[in-house]
C-alpha cells in the first residue's frame, strides 16, 4: 500500500472471535518504554473468569517519575492518566462501535469489584484510544445520557459517567505531532514518511529507533506472530521507513566505522570518489604504468605531446 491509498475500514479490524491487530502490542510497548519510570503497563488484563479483557492497564507506581523526554513523547495522554488507568485501543485500522463503551465500562466494574484493595472510584480513569470519535460513539454515550465534551482538539471528556472517561482521537494527535500517538494513528499509515521526518527533526529519534526494535522483534516471531495478530503487511514498509530515519539521525562519522573502504564508497560514482582531492593528489596514488594503461589513444597521444613541450622548455 503507498502512502496515497485508501483503506476499508473494516479491514483487519478487531473484532470479537478474530485475532487482534499487532498495532496493540506496538503501543504496549511503547507506553512501557515511555511510562516505566512511573507506571506498570500490562496487556490485556482480564477482568473476571470469562474471557473478558481491557487492552491496557496503567497501574501508578508510588515512586518515580516521568522523564522530561517521556512527558514529550506523550503529552496529550499523560495528563489524563489516573493511579489506574484501564485503556481500550481501536488501531488505525479499527474503528468504534456500538456497545465498545459500555463494555469497556462493564470491564472496568468487574475489575474494580475483584481487587482486594478498596479503591475509589475517583483513582480509576478509562481511556479510549480511536482514529475518531464518530457517530457509533457519539450514539451510544446518548442512549446512555452522557455526553461527550470537547477539552482540546481531539480530547473529549464524557461528562455524566461513574468513572473519570476521555475519549482520544489518534488522528488528530498525529495531525498535533503527539510522538506515540502519532505513530498508532490512521494519519500514520497514509503519510508515514512526513511523521517520521517531523518526529525525527524534532528530536524524537530515540523513540523512533525503540519502535524499530520492536518491529523487528515482531517481525522474527514469523508465521506464530502473523497468525496471532492482523494488518502484518504493513510491518515491512514501516520498518524500512523507521531505517531511514534511524540512519538519518545517526551522525555519519558512526554510520561509517566499522566499514572497510570499498563498503564506504559503494555505491558512488568515479567522479564522487575523487570529489574534492587535487589532481596530483589522485596521481601520486599510482604508477606510471597504471596511469598508461589507463590512457585512451588520444589522451596518450596528448600527453606525450605536453612532455615533449616540457622537455622543450627545460
Amino acid at each position: 500500500m503507498t502512502e496515497s491509498e485508501e483503506w476499508d475500514d473494516s479491514a483487519g479490524a478487531d473484532r470479537p472471535g478474530k485475532t487482534r491487530t499487532w498495532w496493540h502490542p506496538l503501543l504496549v510497548r511503547l507506553m512501557d518504554h515511555v511510562l516505566a519510570a512511573a507506571y506498570m503497563v500490562l496487556d490485556e488484563v482480564l477482568v473476571g473468569k470469562l474471557p473478558l479483557r481491557v487492552d491496557i492497564l496503567l497501574i501508578r507506581r508510588e515512586a518515580g517519575q516521568i522523564s522530561e523526554a517521556g512527558r514529550r513523547d506523550l503529552a496529550a495522554l499523560v495528563p489524563l492518566l489516573n493511579r489506574f488507568t484501564l485503556i481500550e485501543f481501536k488501531g488505525p485500522t479499527d474503528a468504534l462501535e456500538p456497545g465498545d463503551v459500555a463494555q469497556l465500562f462493564g470491564c472496568a466494574f468487574l475489575w474494580h469489584s475483584q481487587q482486594a484493595e478498596r479503591i475509589a472510584v475517583d483513582d480509576i480513569s478509562l481511556i479510549v484510544l480511536a482514529p475518531n470519535v464518530n457517530e457509533a460513539v457519539q450514539d451510544e454515550l446518548c442512549t446512555l445520557r452522557w455526553q461527550a465534551r470537547a477539552e482540546e482538539a481531539g480530547v473529549f471528556r464524557v461528562v455524566g459517567s461513574p468513572f473519570r472517561t476521555w475519549l482520544v482521537e489518534t488522528d488528530v494527535m498525529a495531525d498535533r505531532g503527539e510522538p506515540v500517538l502519532s505513530l498508532v494513528s490512521r494519519v500514520f499509515l497514509r503519510e508515514r514518511r512526513r511523521i517520521i521526518g517531523e518526529l525525527r527533526r524534532r528530536g524524537h529519534a530515540p523513540l523512533l529507533w525503540y519502535a524499530l526494535q520492536q518491529i523487528e522483534q515482531f517481525r522474527k516471531g514469523g508465521e506464530e506472530f502473523a497468525m496471532q495478530h492482523t494488518d502484518c503487511e504493513y510491518m515491512v514498509p514501516l520498518e524500512e521507513e523507521l531505517q531511514m530515519a534511524v540512519l538519518q539521525s545517526i551522525p555519519v562519522e558512526k554510520r561509517l566505522q566499522g566499514l572497510s573502504p570499498e563498503d564506504r564508497v559503494q555505491g558512488l560514482s568515479p567522479e564522487d570518489r575523487v570529489r574534492g582531492l587535487a589532481p596530483d593528489e589522485v596521481l601520486r596514488r599510482f604508477t606510471p604504468e597504471e596511469l598508461a594503461a589507463g590512457l585512451s589513444e588520444e589522451q596518450a597521444a596528448r600527453l606525450r605531446e605536453l612532455l615533449e613541450r616540457r622537455g622543450k622548455r627545460e
